[in-house]
């Protein structure tokens, strides 16, 4: 991380964005549930409610960030037992053996890392993961046709953190580069979560099936990725 950008990284920027993506939430409980997986390391945890939405559902959840300031809200809202499961590290440098986690995930974390920065993190969650583990990636579209539409302000390019931007196919090449394999970009979520319009539920329910579980995910304003560990 460039130290420049450091100094962004405050309480203030944490709590600002201190929510829970009920469909992220709900879309990497599935993904878990159907692998049968259990143990999960979350980087770039933030204020962590993936990890306490995940340790409530009885899933092993371990959360780090490179923010002490991002740790200490963790922490100071996680139930006692569960305050160590905070850790504050690198996405660069992660602080775990080989094969130790089920599945990764990574929520709006590479748009702030440079592309070398990337492609180590690509690397050390390869290694930790256990054979036929899953990494999990959420990050800002370049391919979105909003992007298109709005120029400089496009979400992405609001916050000035954000200095490193894909498409699809250009993460997909990097997963490859470091051997993951079935890269996917179209999950099941949760279909009737509150919406950005106020629709009626049918039509809400296909709006988000189409962005989220077609093809048509490809061109949202933010992409979903995951892939899996090549044991070659």
């Amino acid at each position: 991380m460039k130290k420049s950008l450091k100094k962004h990284y405050n309480k203030k920027y944490f709590e600002d964005r201190d929510y829970l993506d009920e469909r992220i939430a709900y879309t990497i409980r599935i993904l878990l549930e159907k692998n049968n997986f259990k143990k999960i390391l979350d980087v770039g945890c933030g204020t962590g409610k993936i990890v306490n939405y995940l340790n409530q559902n009885r899933f092993d959840v371990i959360g780090t960030d490179s923010s002490i300031e991002a740790i200490k809200i963790a922490r100071k809202f996680a139930v006692k037992s569960a305050k160590k499961k905070f850790i504050k590290a690198d996405a660069t440098k992660l602080p775990f053996k080989r094969a130790t986690f089920d599945m990764i995930t990574s929520i709006s974390v590479i748009e702030h890392l440079t592309k070398k920065q990337v492609n180590i993190f690509l690397k050390e969650a390869k290694r930790i993961l256990k054979p036929n583990g899953i990494i999990f990636i959420v990050t800002p579209n370049l391919l979105s046709p909003v992007r298109l539409y709005r120029g400089k302000r496009w979400f992405g390019y609001s916050d000035p953190t954000h200095i490193n931007f894909y498409t699809p196919f250009s993460l997909a090449k990097d997963l490859k580069k470091v051997r993951f394999k079935k890269i996917k970009f179209n999950f099941k979520t949760a279909y009737n979560t509150p919406f950005y319009w106020d629709l009626p539920t049918p039509i809400k329910i296909l709006f988000v099936y189409l962005l989220w579980s077609s093809p048509l995910a490809l061109i949202r304003d933010s992409f979903w990725v995951a892939a899996q560990k090549n044991n070659s």
